[in-house]
C-alpha cells in the first residue's frame, strides 16, 4: 500500500489537482481567482464541488460585452455610466471589456455599485458569459507534463510557463463546466481543446459507487498539503457517522442554495481549503486506491488551540458527499464520452480499392 501511496502523492502521478478561474489565459500575465480541488476520474472528467461557483468576483477583470450590456447595464444607476464604461472600455476584436486604468479607491468605489446594484458575478454566471475560463492547474517541478517531454508540444506558449517564485513549472488545461449539481455539492467538468495524448497521460483515479458505513477499514483522504497548495498529503481517515443533511445559505442577490441529501461526517485531518479532495478507500483485493467520496463541507467541530475556536483553520471533522450520490450523473457522462469515441473511431474514413469487373 505504500507504493500506492506514494503514487498518489507524487506530481507526475497524482489525480489530485487544482481548478482556477482564468481572465485572458491567452495572455503572458494571467490573473488566477477561486482556487478550487478537483481530481480526475478519467475520460477528461473533473470532479470537484459547486458551492466556489456561487462566489463572487467582486470587479471582474474581463468582461463580454453581452454581460456589460445585459447583466450590468440594465442594473446600476444610469447615472454611473460614464465611469463604467471608462473603465471596461470594449476591445472591438475581441467583443470584449478589459478593466484598464484601475487604483484601489476607484476599483472598490465600481465593486461597491456593482454590489448595491446585485449585478450577478457568481463565477457560473462568468463562465456562461465567457468572461473568464475554468481551467485544470498542473504543476511540475521540471519543464515536462507528466514526466513526458513529448508532450510539451500540445500545449501552446501561452498554457505553459514557468512561475520563478514558486520554482514550478504550470501545464492549463481548458475545462468546460457540463454539471453543477448545488444541492449535492458537486461539480463535474470536461476537459475540452485538448489532444487526446495529454488526456489520456493525465493520472486518474477508479470511482467506488458503494455506500459505506461507520467503522469502514482502510479509509483515506488525499488532500493539499498542510502548509501550502502545491504539495498533497494523505492521511487516514474515517467515516464517523452518516447524516440526512441540510444546510441553508444565502447570497448578495438573495439566492438561496440547499446543501441536502446523505452525506458522510468524518473524522480526521482535514486542512481547511481541501474542498473538492476525494476520500480514498483502499481495494486490498486488487492493490488500488478508489474514490468514494468528496470533502464538501467543513463541520462545526474543531480543535482547540488554547481553548480559543477563533482563528483555528483547522478542523477535525470534515463533511463528504458520498459518489453514491452522483453515480448516475457521472456515469451518464462517462459513458458519453465513450460513446462519442466509439463514434468517431466507426466513421473514419476508409481506402478502397475498386477492382475492375470480371469480363464473360
Amino acid at each position: 500500500m505504500k507504493d500506492k501511496k506514494l503514487q498518489l502523492i507524487d506530481e507526475n502521478t497524482s489525480p489530485l489537482f487544482r481548478i482556477m478561474s482564468i481572465y485572458n489565459s491567452s495572455a503572458p500575465n494571467k490573473a488566477f481567482t477561486n482556487n478550487i480541488c478537483a481530481f480526475h476520474v478519467g475520460k477528461g472528467i473533473i470532479i470537484s464541488v459547486s458551492h466556489n461557483l456561487r462566489q463572487f468576483d467582486r470587479l471582474p477583470l474581463i468582461l463580454s460585452d453581452h454581460f456589460y450590456q445585459t447583466e450590468l447595464l440594465t442594473k446600476i444607476n444610469p447615472a454611473d455610466r460614464p465611469q463604467f464604461d471608462q473603465a471596461y472600455p470594449l476591445i472591438a476584436e475581441t467583443n470584449q471589456r478589459i478593466a484598464t486604468g484601475l487604483n484601489q479607491q476607484t476599483g472598490e468605489q465600481l465593486a461597491k455599485k456593482l454590489d448595491d446594484a446585485r449585478v450577478d458575478r457568481r463565477y457560473s454566471k462568468l463562465y456562461n458569459e465567457d468572461c473568464c475560463k475554468p481551467f485544470l492547474v498542473t504543476t511540475f517541478r521540471n519543464n515536462t507534463f507528466c514526466a513526458d517531454a513529448a508532450l510539451n508540444a500540445h500545449f501552446s506558449a501561452n498554457h505553459k510557463f514557468h512561475e520563478p517564485s514558486l520554482n514550478r513549472h504550470t501545464f492549463l488545461i481548458e475545462l468546460e463546466l457540463i454539471d453543477n449539481l448545488e444541492s449535492e455539492d458537486i461539480a463535474i467538468y470536461r476537459i475540452i481543446n485538448t489532444h487526446n495524448d495529454v488526456i489520456n497521460k493525465l493520472p486518474s483515479i477508479e470511482i467506488d459507487f458503494e455506500l459505506y458505513d461507520t467503522g469502514t477499514q482502510d479509509y483515506f483522504c488525499l488532500q493539499v498539503a498542510p502548509y501550502d497548495n502545491l504539495g498533497r498529503i494523505i492521511n487516514e481517515a474515517r467515516i464517523e457517522g452518516l447524516l440526512d443533511n441540510f444546510a441553508l445559505e444565502n447570497d448578495l442577490l438573495g439566492n438561496s442554495y440547499r446543501f441536502e441529501g446523505l452525506r458522510y461526517l468524518i473524522k480526521g485531518f482535514f486542512r481547511f481549503g481541501s474542498s473538492g479532495a476525494p476520500y480514498l478507500l483502499y481495494d486490498r483485493e486488487n492493490e488500488k486506491f478508489k474514490v468514494n467520496g468528496v470533502q464538501s463541507q467543513a463541520s462545526f467541530i474543531q480543535l482547540l488551540i488554547n481553548n480559543n475556536m477563533n482563528g483555528n483553520l483547522q478542523y477535525v471533522n470534515g463533511i463528504a458527499t458520498p459518489m453514491a450520490l452522483v453515480e448516475e450523473k457521472i456515469s451518464q457522462r462517462l459513458n458519453e464520452i465513450a460513446y462519442n469515441d466509439k463514434k468517431r473511431n466507426y466513421c473514419q474514413p476508409l481506402f478502397c480499392i475498386m477492382l475492375p469487373e470480371a469480363s464473360g
